[in-house]
């Protein structure tokens, strides 16, 4: 589809479907029941729109969600928009510390984004199928924790948590969350042609481990690791071809260590909180300014926005 994201989201809104103003939506839900919907998913996927201020609410949703996929992944058509990339955006709006309600309300429009692709593909005769509900899904575990923070989501003794981690391969996850300030996806599964072997640290001159990695867009980053933490990594993956662990296991050890140790369970995502103040501040006792350590933080974490690092910070 082509135009600007205001175009393309206004062009899918009309000439899909999915604009129901004016019906009703209890009627609508007795038919999707008597249809062998059953939950609430399954009924939210007949439905359609029927209020102005949920249809205004959605688009503006779905056009700052095109306009992420733009500027992160490259894609400029709505009609090419990727689970990768609805995940990516909603994984930025965590960073970004909103609301629940605000995640709430987002990854709804973005699960309603999209059923609406699936009309448009089907009335328009594209060929197209679309399932972000895997890709929200995987956002929700983190999500869950940003109504209980209003600030900072680092944790207390972050060593003393990966420390109290009983299971070994969960404790070097969060070993290399803490040590590089990785995501969860890119500690959670390390292959072999990621290991790049060691070099100084940039600041310390400590030799590190490098893990190489592709965030969001193909952009290729490194993680730097202590070396005990790279060797053990080494290790796994001699062992079984591949570095992975289950990300709901590793979080469940997270939340067992946070209790051992008396910290508020602030999620994984708080171990990557707790590296970006470390970091900082260990770059700024080495000499460099503010604005140099912020730009290195951000760098070293993925982020294109320094703002988004800095919400870390607070």
């Amino acid at each position: 589809m082509r135009g600007t994201t205001f175009k393309q989201i206004e062009r899918l809104y009309e000439r899909s479907g999915i604009n129901a103003i004016g019906a009703s939506k209890h009627d609508a839900k007795e038919v999707a029941r008597e249809g062998g919907a059953q939950t609430w998913q399954e009924i939210g996927r007949e439905v359609r729109i029927y209020s102005y201020g949920t249809a205004d609410t959605y688009r503006d949703v779905w056009r700052s969600a095109l306009d992420f996929a733009k500027s992160e992944h490259g894609i400029k058509d709505v009609e090419k928009l990727t689970p990768e990339a609805v995940q990516g955006y909603l994984e930025s709006r965590v960073e970004q510390g909103v609301a629940h309600s605000t995640y709430q309300k987002e990854a709804a429009a973005l699960a309603k984004l999209e059923q609406t692709l699936n009309r448009y593909s089907e009335a328009h005769d594209r060929g197209n199928t679309y399932d972000f509900r895997s890709a929200i899904a995987e956002t929700r575990a983190e999500a869950h924790t940003l109504s209980k923070f209003d600030s900072s989501r680092a944790y207390e003794d972050a060593r003393g948590l990966v420390a109290a981690v009983s299971d070994r391969d969960h404790q070097i996850t969060a070993a290399v969350q803490l040590e590089s300030g990785s995501r969860i996806h890119e500690a959670s599964l390390i292959k072999p042609d990621q290991l790049q072997g060691y070099r100084p640290d940039p600041t310390t001159g400590d030799q590190r481990g490098v893990i190489a990695y592709q965030g969001k867009g193909g952009k290729v980053g490194e993680h730097l690791v202590r070396p005990e933490t790279y060797r053990a990594i080494e290790q796994r993956i001699s062992e079984r071809g591949e570095y992975r662990i289950g990300k709901d296991a590793y979080r469940d050890s997270l939340k067992a260590a946070a209790a051992a140790t008396g910290q508020e369970y602030t999620g994984s995502h708080g171990l990557r909180w707790s590296y970006a103040q470390e970091r900082f501040a260990q770059i700024q006792e080495h000499g460099d300014s503010y604005e140099k350590a912020l730009a290195q933080v951000s760098q070293e974490m993925g982020h294109v926005r320094a703002s988004i690092t800095e919400h870390y910070l607070r």
